[in-house]
């Protein structure tokens, strides 16, 4: 069993499209889409267009809620809302806020499974850059997870395998967005450290373990961000170009 893990295209096709097409070589028997899908400045019906064509398991992220709930905190929803169509948004408002695959061996969440779409699971912002946080403080984000082997997150764009006993957590880190900066829950950046677009690919192998392939996929980064700026966001353009804020 091969799964591909998509997460956090926030509305960036050319981002998406060169990890589907990469994507597509890796022959994954499943692909999993963690959310956060279309909403940013880029190009949100085109994102959405495609994700929907996937026809795969995805689930509702944050940005998913905040479109059907009319909340804005970033800009990014206000940008995405009058581009996507009653179908694109009758889609969004029919994703789950969780799924539970392959009976029941994988749960996937955009935060945590504990603590909604809006939690960092594997991370510690204290400090305003986003460290491991403890085995102590991930465990109790975990309940929920049922039989599950194998954890799929996705919310703070930041890959990351993390095994916990015969668990293995892995958020793929983000498509479309690879750094950020947020007040909540404290401020804080997100960077990866350079523009790639990041995707995942769990293999289970002999006895029921799991190989994670974190892969980072070339693109036309220059393009995402002269479209971020062109769309009057000039410190996305910033952190598309460079993975960092």
């Amino acid at each position: 069993m091969r799964i591909a893990v998509l997460a956090d295209a926030h509305g960036n096709l050319l981002a998406l499209e060169a990890v589907l097409a990469d994507m597509r070589a890796q022959a994954p028997d499943l692909i999993v889409n963690l959310g956060d899908l279309c909403a940013g400045p880029f190009d949100p019906a085109g994102s959405a267009d495609a994700q929907i064509a996937l026809g795969c398991p995805t689930l509702a992220g944050n940005h998913e809620r905040d479109l059907l709930e009319g909340n804005d905190a970033s800009g990014s929803v206000a940008f995405a809302r009058p581009r996507l169509s009653a179908a694109h948004m009758d889609w969004i408002g029919r994703l789950p806020g969780t799924l539970r695959l392959t009976d029941e061996e994988v749960f996937a969440c955009h935060g945590s499974p504990a603590g909604g779409d809006l939690d960092y699971f594997l991370e510690d912002v204290a400090s305003g850059r986003a460290v491991l946080a403890s085995e102590e403080v991930i465990r109790p984000r975990m309940a929920g997870i049922g039989p599950a082997r194998l954890v799929l997150c996705g919310h703070t764009h930041m890959p990351r395998i993390v095994q916990l006993g015969d668990v293995t957590v892995v958020n793929p880190g983000s498509i479309g967005m690879p750094a950020y900066s947020d007040d909540n829950p404290v401020p804080h950046a997100i960077e990866t450290g350079a523009p790639h677009a990041r995707y995942a690919v769990a293999t289970r192998g002999p006895g029921g373990r799991w190989s994670i392939d974190l892969r980072a996929v070339a693109y036309d980064w220059e393009g995402a961000a002269r479209q971020a700026r062109e769309n009057g966001k000039p410190a996305v353009a910033r952190w598309i170009a460079t993975g960092r804020v």
